[in-house]
């Protein structure tokens, strides 16, 4: 990867990223998916830099094995022509991601689902999507142990 991790905002009154303004952290060519390229790009160089963040960071062994494969944007017909973003990723589960009864943690899954649609709608839609989540609703289907 390159770039460095961009410092932590330092006043509260800007806490927002320009993801455009951030370096990039890796090749994202082998993405699929109908986003532009640069959507790619400019999503993949924001989880890094604040999904992830530094080594001391929340989730910072968590997000690094993180993959993105996939990266969609739809029109959504039957929701008054919405837009919708998807993207799919590949994580290596680690013994550091479960819980107590040896499960991936829902609150580890939790925060890797956290971190991109909405940085991939702004960006298509030329404005900034990346924010903080007000709501999540998480439904598990089963455990997943390692």
């Amino acid at each position: 990867m390159s770039g460095s991790l961009p410092s932590r905002p330092k006043s509260p009154s800007k806490p927002w990223v320009d993801p455009a303004a951030l370096p990039n952290y890796g090749d994202t060519s082998s993405i699929a998916g109908n986003a532009p390229d640069y959507v790619k790009q400019l999503n993949y160089n924001t989880y890094i830099a604040y999904g992830v963040g530094d080594q001391d960071c929340f989730g910072h062994s968590v997000g690094k094995s993180v993959k993105f494969v996939e990266v969609n944007v739809n029109r959504k017909h039957e929701r008054k022509g919405r837009l919708e973003a998807t993207t799919i990723a590949e994580v290596k589960v680690t013994r550091h991601m479960l819980n107590g009864a040896g499960m991936l943690h829902g609150g580890c899954l939790a925060y890797i689902v956290d971190n991109t649609p909405l940085v991939v709608l702004g960006l298509i839609q030329n404005v900034n999507g990346v924010g903080v989540t007000q709501s999540m609703n998480v439904l598990f289907h089963a455990p997943a142990p390692l």
